[in-house]
C-alpha cells in the first residue's frame, strides 16, 4: 500500500519546499520499492521492513519478523536511556517505526528534530509508510538535508531559548552501520558545541533576539518600499562575482578590482566598503546583516548612490536609514522574518552562519554567479594581522588589531596550514567559519560550478576550491564584458507588489493580540497578589484552603492566556527572553513536596509568576508602539497604491 499521497497531503502544510520537492521526484520514479542500496521487503508481521545491500555486506533495518514489536522495545530503552531534556534529536529514521513510536510518547511541549541524510531510504518511508504522527506532530522538523549544516541551520531554526532545557539524543546502531554515519557524529558534535555556546552566552542570545526583533520591525518601511531579494535570484547566471571581505590580504590585490569591473559583479561585505573606497573602489554590492549598532559603523558616512544594498532587515536602522544607494530586502527567514515572508511572500532567503562573508556568499550563490571568487577571506591573522587597512577598528578605533594584541589579551588561537603550506594563526570562530565553507562548498546547488579562493593568502582551501591568484582569475575567467548595472537595474524596476488589505488585516491581528496580552499580564499581576494574600490570611479552614487553591489555580492558568494569537505569542517571547528564562529557570528549581503544593510551595511560585507577568507586560508594551508605527505606515503606502482599507 502506498502511502505517498497522504503523506504529500500532510507535508505540503508544514513544508512547502520538501513537499514539491517530493512531488517532482514522484512524477519521474513514482512509489519503487527499490532505490539505490535500499530494498523494501516483507516481514513476518504487518508492516514492511528494509534491506540494505551493498555488495559487500547486507542487513535488515528493521526486524524482518515485527517491525512493529521492535519499534516499541526500541521506544522503550530508549526513553529511559536518554537523560533530561526537551529538545530531542533522532539520528536516521528508517521507515520511521522506531522515530514515531518515541515521538507518540513525549510530551507535547517536548521539541523534536529527525535528521536522515539518505535521500534514497527517506524517499521509500515516504512511500511506503504512515508517517502521519511525524509530520503532524507541533515542533517536530524532519531533514533530509545531505549536509551536516543544512541539518544544523534547521535545527538552529527550531531551537528556542527561552524554553530550553536540553537535548536527548537518540540513535540506532542498525543505522549508525550505514555510509555516512559519521554525519551523525559530526551533528552530534555540533550540537553539543551550540550547547556549550548558550551555556556561556545565555544573556548575550537574548539581548541579541530582541534587538533583532525590534530592528525588523523598524525598518518595516524599508521594506514596504524597496523590492525583494527574490527578483535577483538566477539573474546572474553564469556570470562572475567576486566577493570582497577585510581579511590582511585584500591589501595585495583589490586594486585589480579596478579591471574587473565590467567583467564581474563585485560584492563587499560591509567591513571592506571603507578599505575599498579609501582606493577609489566602489562596489556593485553590499551586503549586511548584523543586528548590532557596531556594526553600522563600518557604513557611517558611506555614501555609495549607485551602488545596490542588499540588507536584512534586523540591521540596525541607522544603517539602512543614513543608505544613499537602491536596496534589495533578504530573508535570513528567522524570528519575525518568518511572519513577514507568509504576508508579504518570501523577500528571497538567504543563509547566515555569524559571518557577514557566509551572507555573501550564499547571495553570490542565489545570484548564479560562476565562478564564484572569493578576495579577502583569509579566515586567519597571515603575517601577525587582523583585517586589511583602512578598517574602522584602524581608522577610527585606533586600536592595535595584531595577534600579538590577541595573545595579550588571552584569545585562544589555533595553528592552521595556509594555501601556502605555512603555519598561521586564526581564532575558534575563523576556524568555524572555514568549516561552514567547506560544507557548503559541497551543497549540491553548487556542484557544476567553480569556486576559486584567490585571497593570495589564508587557510581557505578544499578539493572543490581552485586556488588561484586575482590576476590570472580576472584573465582566465573574466575576459567577456557585460552590464552588470542593467541587471541590477532591471531587478529593482520589477517593484514590490504587496497585498496592502492582507497585511493590515495581519497587523490588526497581531495588535489585538498584544493589548490582550498586556490585559492578561495585569490580571496575572493581579491574581499574584490575591494568592499571596490568601496565603497570609490561611488558617488551616476549609474556606481559606479553598481562597489559596482557587487563587493559585488562576495566577497559573492565565499564563496559558498570554497570546492567544500564535505568531503573536513567538513575538512576545521573543521580545522578553530574558524573563522567561529567569521564570522557568526558578520555576525548575522549586521542588514539588511529595504531598503536593504547600503554602511555601505556592508563595515561592508567585514570585516567579510575578517575574514572568511583569516583564512581559513590560516587553509587550514596548512592541506596542513600533508595530503601531508600522500599520500607519502600510496605511499610507495602501493609500500611495490607491488600495481601498477599512478603518
Amino acid at each position: 500500500m502506498s502511502h505517498f499521497k497522504s503523506n504529500l497531503e500532510l507535508l505540503w502544510k508544514v513544508s512547502e519546499p520538501l513537499a514539491a520537492k517530493m512531488e517532482a521526484y514522484y512524477d519521474n520514479v513514482g512509489a519503487p520499492t527499490k532505490i539505490g542500496m535500499f530494498n523494501l521487503e516483507p516481514s513476518r508481521g504487518e508492516l514492511t521492513t528494509v534491506r540494505y545491500e551493498n555488495g559487500e555486506q547486507s542487513f535488515f533495518l528493521h526486524s524482518p519478523y515485527d517491525p512493529a514489536r521492535e519499534a516499541e522495545q526500541y521506544a522503550k530503552a530508549a526513553l529511559e536511556g536518554a537523560g533530561d531534556g526537551n529538545f530531542n534529536v533522532f539520528f536516521g529514521m528508517g521507515l520511521g517505526y522506531g522515530v514515531q513510536e518515541v515521538l507518540r510518547q513525549l510530551p507535547a511541549d517536548h521539541r523534536a528534530f529527525v535528521f536522515e541524510p539518505h535521500w534514497d531510504l527517506f524517499y521509500l518511508a515516504f512511500c511506503h509508510a504512515d508517517l502521519s504522527t511525524m509530520l503532524t506532530r507541533p515542533q517536530t522538523t524532519v531533514t533530509c538535508d545531505p549536509s551536516v549544516q543544512g541539518a544544523m541551520t534547521q535545527y538552529m531554526n527550531l531551537f528556542e531559548l527561552a524554553s530550553f532545557k536540553g537535548v536527548r539524543m537518540f540513535s540506532n546502531p542498525t543505522f549508525d552501520r550505514l555510509p555516512g554515519a559519521e554525519y551523525f557524529d559530526e551533528f552530534a558534535q555540533r550540537i553539543r558545541y551550540e550547547i556549550t555556546a548558550v551555556g556561556g552566552n545565555v544573556q548575550t542570545l537574548m539581548v541579541m533576539g530582541e534587538m533583532q526583533q525590534m530592528n525588523i520591525i523598524l525598518n518595516f518601511p524599508h521594506v514596504l518600499d524597496n523590492p525583494p531579494f527574490a527578483h535577483l535570484i538566477s539573474k546572474f547566471a553564469g556570470k562572475p562575482a567576486i566577493i570582497v571581505s577585510a581579511g590582511p590580504s585584500l591589501d595585495k590585490n583589490m586594486h585589480l578590482l579596478t579591471e574587473a569591473y565590467d567583467r564581474a559583479l563585485i560584492i563587499a561585505v560591509d567591513t571592506a566598503v571603507k578599505p575599498l573606497l579609501a582606493k577609489g573602489i566602489l562596489p556593485h554590492v553590499v551586503v549586511t546583516g548584523d543586528p548590532q549598532e557596531e556594526n553600522a559603523r563600518h557604513l557611517k558616512g558611506v555614501d555609495l548612490p549607485e551602488t545596490y544594498f542588499i540588507v536584512e532587515p534586523q540591521c540596525p536602522v541607522a544603517a539602512v536609514n543614513r543608505w544613499s544607494g537602491p536596496k534589495f530586502i533578504c530573508t535570513f527567514h528567522d524570528n519575525m522574518m518568518r511572519w513577514v515572508d507568509r504576508v508579504l511572500g518570501d523577500r528571497g532567503r538567504v543563509v547566515v552562519w555569524g559571518s557577514v562573508a557566509v551572507m555573501a556568499y550564499d547571495v553570490a550563490v542565489k545570484l548564479g554567479a560562476d565562478p564564484i571568487v572569493f578576495i579577502g577571506q583569509d579566515l586567519s591573522f597571515p603575517e601577525g594581522k587582523t583585517y586589511t587597512s583602512g578598517t574602522i577598528f584602524e581608522t577610527e578605533d585606533k586600536q592595535e588589531m595584531s595577534v600579538a594584541e590577541l595573545t595579550k589579551r588571552g584569545t585562544t588561537l589555533i595553528d592552521q596550514t595556509d594555501i601556502y603550506g605555512n603555519t598561521v594563526k586564526t581564532n575558534r570562530q575563523m576556524f568555524a567559519y572555514f568549516n561552514f565553507l567547506k560544507n557548503r562548498f559541497q551543497h549540491p546547488e553548487v556542484a557544476n560550478r567553480t569556486i576559486i579562493n584567490a585571497s593570495e593568502g589564508g587557510i581557505l582551501q578544499s578539493e572543490r576550491v581552485t586556488v588561484l591568484p586575482l590576476r590570472e582569475t580576472i584573465d582566465q575567467y573574466m575576459a567577456s564584458p557585460f552590464d552588470v548595472r542593467e541587471i541590477l537595474d532591471k531587478a529593482q524596476r520589477a517593484g514590490n507588489p504587496i497585498n496592502y488589505t492582507n497585511l493590515l488585516i495581519e497587523l490588526d491581528t497581531l495588535i489585538v493580540s498584544f493589548r490582550e496580552s498586556l490585559e492578561f499580564c495585569e490580571k496575572g499581576i493581579e491574581a499574584v497578589k490575591l494568592t499571596l494574600a490568601a496565603i497570609e490570611a490561611d488558617e488551616g479552614t476549609t474556606a481559606t484552603r479553598r481562597a489559596v487553591i482557587e487563587n493559585y489555580n488562576r495566577m497559573i492558568h492565565l499564563r496559558k492566556q498570554l497570546a492567544r494569537n500564535r505568531e503573536a505569542e513567538k513575538m512576545i517571547e521573543l521580545a522578553n527572553q530574558s524573563g522567561i528564562f529567569s521564570f522557568a529557570q526558578g520555576v525548575k528549581s522549586i521542588k514539588m513536596p511529595e504531598d503536593g503544593p504547600n503554602n511555601e510551595f505556592m508563595k515561592r511560585s508567585c514570585y516567579h509568576y510575578h517575574t514572568l507577568y511583569v516583564s512581559t507586560r513590560d516587553a509587550v508594551m514596548r512592541i506596542i508602539p513600533p508595530f503601531e508605527a508600522a500599520r500607519e505606515t502600510a496605511r499610507q503606502q495602501a493609500e500611495k497604491a490607491k488600495v481601498p482599507v477599512a478603518g
